[in-house]
């Protein structure tokens, strides 16, 4: 498992949709001044955000001075969005503030495209840094067509009192994932059906950290992002260790015209109800 930090293409986006019924939205150019390169309009990429730090407020995301995502919460992976190839600054402020209140600041390349990779922003950490200091990640998301009988699903590890954990699945199945550290991430596919996922701590099966059943359906990518505290009663937020699942490509998906509403991810807990964030 790695820290995946793209520097090939290093965008935003907060994506939306989340615990197995979510999905994928619908896409609109983002307008502003920047520089281009050579490529047509056509090539371009989708990019998406996802506000996975607990004790951040609300949150805009400026591009090249021009705010293009407004008010995002905590535990929002927002829908896809266009962003032409070109070089941009990106900017996360707390929502309703000035862009010279900016807390994450990047310069970055968009370009070099790949139409079936896209883009990530995920802001992670925490902004009183006594876990872990934040930060934002660019990643590349796999969207690249999968097997109709397989579905491949990304883990990323944004808890940020939380030690490196392993993800199995069932409590006897197989290592999905090993030894996944804050901030790191990864891909692995998997026959489609119904699944009890469990996170240990790495390396350890007496005790798991928490438990979720997910459904995953054949030729579709999925994100699992591991968000909140272990321990929240004596955190900076009451905000706990939770899953949020997404989809993101499904088989044979069809273009959209129109943008879909921003909403914010389903969750499930240990006990296996649903709630709103």
């Amino acid at each position: 498992m790695t820290r995946d930090r793209v520097n090939r293409r290093r965008i935003l986006q907060i994506g939306g949709s989340l615990v197995v019924v979510s999905g994928v939205g619908g896409t609109t150019a983002a307008s502003s001044d920047h520089e281009t390169n050579d490529q047509p309009t056509d090539a371009d990429f989708q990019t998406r955000v996802a506000h996975l730090s607990p004790d951040a407020p609300n949150i805009d995301v400026y591009v090249d001075g021009e705010r293009v995502r407004e008010g995002i919460p905590y535990g929002t992976v927002t829908d896809y969005r266009d962003l032409p190839p070109g070089t941009y600054t990106i900017q996360v402020v707390p929502a309703g503030e000035d862009p010279a209140e900016a807390v994450l600041e990047e310069t970055v390349e968009a370009g070099d495209v790949d139409s079936t990779l896209d883009g990530l922003l995920a802001v992670i950490g925490e902004v009183a840094a006594e876990n872990q200091p934040l930060e934002s990640l660019f990643l590349d998301d796999d969207n690249s067509p999968v097997d109709s009988g397989t579905a491949r699903v990304r883990v990323l590890h944004a808890s940020p009192d939380a030690p490196a954990v392993d993800v199995v699945a069932g409590e006897n199945g197989d290592a999905l994932f090993e030894n996944v550290a804050f901030g790191e991430s990864g891909y692995t596919e998997v026959p489609e059906g119904e699944y009890p996922l469990v996170i240990y701590p790495a390396g350890d099966r007496e005790t798991s950290v928490f438990e979720i059943d997910v459904s995953l359906a054949g030729g579709t990518v999925y994100s699992a992002f591991a968000i909140g505290y272990l321990e929240p009663e004596g955190a900076l937020a009451d905000e706990p260790f939770e899953i949020l699942l997404t989809e993101d490509s499904l088989p044979d998906e069809a273009e959209s015209n129109e943008d879909e509403p921003e909403k914010e991810p389903e969750t499930e807990t240990k006990s296996g109800d649903k709630n709103a964030q």
